[in-house]
């Protein structure tokens, strides 16, 4: 029993490293929210841009929207996640997980309002849910993960203030909430190699506070500078860990932390038809070295040897009338960790990112938009004890709709 239960302290802080992390994009933050700046990429977006969604990336780029404006957007993740084993033990088995992505749906609310000529106030809020990742349940790399399934919502209320002509200081606080259940299989402690793979299952929510601070910079008509600043967030989970079908349980707690990041952002109207704009950022995955765990009489640390990441997106906004714009861009992330310290339960390498939006201005003022963002996150490949390999297929597309209302 001792045994089992060592095994199974081991493997919870895999699994709750990847709830913790498994809405933000596999272990990178997400810059799809169904906002329309996501039909470039992202590029640029810590500008600002006259929508309701103007404060998601830079609280201070609120200054930009005009009016009282009302955004809502909706939308689906697509991933897929299929693994090829190149070599496995007789314990792991050769089998590759079969397709481990999924559909999820994804929705989001902005707001954002004048309180008087400098200062202005906005609320946003997001949800994601859905299964994150669910392998075949004899794969190789079973002892890693089997199964996510992740409910994401948050609250960012945003304000800003207009220092002068050229200057304005925003900030938010970020409020997120998550509720987590995780599967993973865990060899049978009495014949390993003969009897059926015992699962160990973590449940766990918690809800965690950060802010961001954002500055805007407009030197001239022409050009705006955005510069945004989000703290770490630490979710602490308490839950319970359980064995299947010894019966085991375990209460278990602990701290992970989500990076914080900087980034700076760069717009400029080249003339009346075309914005070129360009994002370059960094992440403090570095934060991310080791996972603390403790249950009632035991503590672990796992170590993940997360490095920090860097980010560049590049991308243009052609207005082609009065009535159509029309967006497109890429991004570029370096990856957070090599082949012997990555794991099956976060399967991220560097990340590039292709996108296109469309934008219709109809004459009642709503504004319609749709955003198509095909992410390639690599071969992710893994050298593991007990079985080595890559993903064949490792992507997302994002597929989103967006209807803006003035006031």
């Amino acid at each position: 029993m001792k045994t089992t239960k060592r095994r199974l302290i081991s493997a919870a802080p895999i699994l709750l490293c990847l709830c913790s992390q498994g809405s933000h994009a596999g272990g990178l933050w997400l810059f799809e929210f169904g906002a329309p700046e996501m039909g470039r990429a992202a590029a640029g977006a810590e500008t600002g841009v006259d929508s309701a969604a103007a404060g998601l990336y830079n609280p201070a780029a609120m200054s930009r929207a005009s009016g009282t404006q009302i955004m809502a957007t909706g939308g689906i993740i697509s991933s897929r996640a299929e693994f090829d084993v190149d070599n496995a033990t007789i314990l792991n088995g050769t089998g590759d997980g079969g397709d481990a992505g999924s559909v999820s749906p994804a929705a989001s609310l902005f707001y954002t309002r004048p309180i008087d000529d400098r200062w202005r106030f906005g609320t946003n809020v997001y949800a994601l849910s859905g299964a994150a990742l669910d392998y075949d349940s004899d794969w190789a790399g079973r002892y890693q993960a089997t199964e996510v399934e992740i409910l994401l919502l948050g609250v960012v209320p945003t304000v800003s203030y207009r220092v002068n002509d050229w200057i304005t200081l925003g900030g938010n606080a970020v409020l997120s909430y998550t509720e987590l259940d995780l599967k993973v299989a865990v060899p049978n402690p009495t014949t390993p190699l003969a009897g059926p793979d015992g699962r160990a299952k973590i449940d766990g929510d918690d809800t965690t506070f950060g802010y961001g601070l954002g500055v805007l910079f407009e030197p001239s008509d022409q050009t705006r500078i955005g510069i945004v600043y989000q703290s770490e967030l630490e979710p602490e989970y308490s839950g319970d860990a359980s064995l299947d079908p010894i019966g085991l349980e375990v209460g278990i707690d602990t701290k992970l932390p989500l990076a914080a990041f900087f980034r700076v952002g760069v717009s400029h109207d080249f003339d009346d038809s075309f914005t070129g704009h360009v994002t370059l950022g960094w992440e403090d995955w570095s934060t991310l070295d080791a996972v603390n765990l403790s249950t009632e009489s035991n503590a672990a640390v796992l170590d993940r040897n997360w490095e920090d990441t860097y980010h560049v997106a590049v991308g243009g906004t052609w207005r082609m009338s009065s009535e159509w714009v029309v967006q497109a861009g890429i991004g570029y992330d370096t990856s957070p960790v090599d082949a012997d310290d990555r794991t099956a339960d976060l399967p991220i390498d560097r990340q590039v990112r292709y996108a296109f939006g469309m934008t219709r201005y109809l004459p009642s003022g709503l504004e319609v938009s749709g955003s198509l963002v095909y992410a390639d996150y690599g071969d992710a490949e893994i050298d593991a004890p007990g079985f080595q390999g890559e993903y064949e297929s490792n992507d997302l597309l994002f597929v989103s709709f967006s209807f803006n209302w003035r006031t």
